[in-house]
C-alpha cells in the first residue's frame, strides 16, 4: 500500500515513520519547505532558526516550513507531558540558564526549568525523530506544494501538486496545520460544513524587560516556565539579533473563548483571520498581573532597568481546530464523506489542548496513524 502525507511537520513526519515501517507500505511525504536542514535548527538558538530563510510561510500567522516543520523552528517547549517516543526530552543545563530564567525561578518557587525537545544541548526536530533510520524504498521525501487531493468519484487517489505534478495513492493524510490543511481541502472541493471554521490560539501578552545588561542572542531564549491553572508565564532571555538588551515574560492563556477562520482568497491560497475577542481581553488583562509582580521581585529588579506592558495578542502561534474531529472528521481522522482521506495535524483537535501545542500534536498524530487501515 503506498501512502502520500502532506507536509513534514510534526504530524507529518509522526505519521510518515509509522507508516512507512508497516510491512508492504511505502510513504511519499510531500513538502513545501527547504529539505537541507541549515545547522542553525540544530542549535538552541531560537531566534537564529526562526531567521532561517525559506522556513516559515510568509505572512503574519506564523508557520514554520520544511523538513520538521514547526518542530525545527519552535521554542523547543515540551509542556507537562512527555512526547511519545523517540522524541528527547531534557532541561537546561543550570549554565545555560538566562538571568529572565534565573530571576524567575527565584521569584515563584513554583517555576520549573523548561522540559526542551534536546538531547545533550541540541534541537532534535520532529524529522530527527520519527524519521530517522528510513531509507528510499520505503520513504521519499518531495519537495513542492500540494495544491488538492484527486478523487475518483468519492475515493481518494492521490494529490495534484501546484506545479501540475501528481502523486498517486492508495490513501492521503493531511498534515499541512491548522491554516493548511483546509486550504487543501477548500480546493479539493471537499468544503463540507465547518472546513476552515473554529480557528483557536492560545493568547498572550507580553511584559517586556530591560536588561542592564545585553545578552548573546544566540543562547538559549527560554529555559524556565511558570504554570498557573490555565495561565502559563514563559521567561524569554532574549528577543535576538533585533532585541539582546530586552527579555521578556510571555503570560499566555491556555483556554481561550476567541475563534477566527480559514477561507480561500481571489487567488486559491488560504487566508485565516483570527482576533482577541472581549472575554479573552479581559482574562489576559487579569492574567498580566501575575507577570508584572513577579517583575517587581528584587531577583528581577537586580537584572532588569524597566518594565513595558505589550500589546495583546502576541507571541504566541498554537494554530488548531480547523477540520475539528466529530465536524468535518471522524473520531478515527477520516474525512467525513470521503474515503481513503485522513487528516492527523493540529486542525484536528476538536478543542485547544491546555499546553503548549507541540506534544498534544505529535501524541494526536501517534494515536490517528495508529488507527489508519
Amino acid at each position: 500500500m503506498h501512502w502520500v502525507v502532506v507536509g513534514a511537520g510534526a504530524a507529518g513526519c509522526v505519521v510518515a515513520g509509522r507508516l512507512a515501517r508497516r510491512d508492504g507500505t511505502t510513504v511519499t511525504i510531500v513538502e513545501a519547505g527547504p529539505l537541507d536542514v541549515p545547522p542553525t535548527v540544530h542549535s538552541s538558538a531560537f531566534f537564529d532558526a526562526l531567521a532561517e530563510p525559506g522556513w516559515t510561510f510568509p505572512g503574519p500567522f506564523v508557520r514554520g516550513r520544511g523538513l520538521g516543520g514547526s518542530s525545527a523552528i519552535n521554542g523547543m517547549l515540551a509542556g507537562a507531558d512527555a512526547p511519545p517516543s523517540p522524541l528527547p526530552v531534557e532541561t537546561p543545563a543550570d549554565e545555560e540558564l538566562g538571568v529572565v530564567d534565573r530571576a524567575l525561578l527565584v521569584a515563584d518557587p513554583s517555576a520549573t526549568p523548561a522540559a526542551l525537545t534536546r538531547r545533550s544541548g541540541r534541537r532534535v526536530t520532529a524529522a530527527d525523530a520519527y524519521l530517522a533510520g528510513l531509507g528510499p524504498e520505503r520513504l521519499r521525501i518531495v519537495g513542492g506544494s500540494v495544491d488538492r487531493v484527486t478523487f475518483v468519484g468519492r475515493r481518494c487517489v492521490g494529490v495534484l501538486l501546484d506545479d501540475g505534478r501528481g502523486v498517486d495513492a492508495d490513501g492521503v493524510v493531511l498534515c499541512a496545520g491548522a491554516i493548511g490543511t483546509p486550504g487543501v481541502l477548500l480546493r479539493s472541493g471537499a468544503d463540507a460544513s465547518g472546513v476552515g471554521a473554529g480557528l483557536r490560539n492560545h493568547p498572550g501578552v507580553p511584559l517586556l524587560l530591560r536588561r542592564r545588561e545585553a545578552a548573546d542572542v544566540h543562547s538559549l531564549v527560554t529555559g524556565a516556565v511558570l504554570r498557573r491553572g490555565d495561565v502559563h508565564v514563559v521567561a524569554l532571555n532574549h528577543l535576538g539579533p533585533d532585541g539582546p538588551e530586552w527579555g521578556m515574560l510571555l503570560t499566555v492563556l491556555m483556554t481561550s473563548s476567541s475563534r477566527g477562520t480559514v477561507r480561500l482568497g481571489e487567488d486559491g491560497v488560504e487566508e485565516a483571520t483570527w482576533e482577541l475577542d472581549a472575554h479573552d481581553r479581559a482574562r489576559l488583562a487579569r492574567a498580566a498581573l501575575v507577570a508584572t509582580r513577579l517583575a517587581e521581585h528584587e531577583a528581577f529588579r537586580a537584572v532588569i532597568e524597566d518594565v513595558e506592558i505589550g500589546e495583546a495578542p502576541a507571541g504566541v502561534f498554537h494554530w488548531s481546530s480547523t477540520c475539528a474531529i466529530g465536524v468535518v472528521l471522524d473520531q478515527h481522522g477520516a474525512v467525513l464523506g470521503r474515503e481513503r482521506l485522513y487528516v492527523a495535524d493540529a486542525s484536528a483537535f476538536p478543542a485547544l489542548p491546555r499546553d503548549h501545542l507541540y506534544v498534544p500534536t505529535l501524541r494526536q498524530a501517534h494515536h490517528l496513524a495508529t488507527a489508519l487501515p
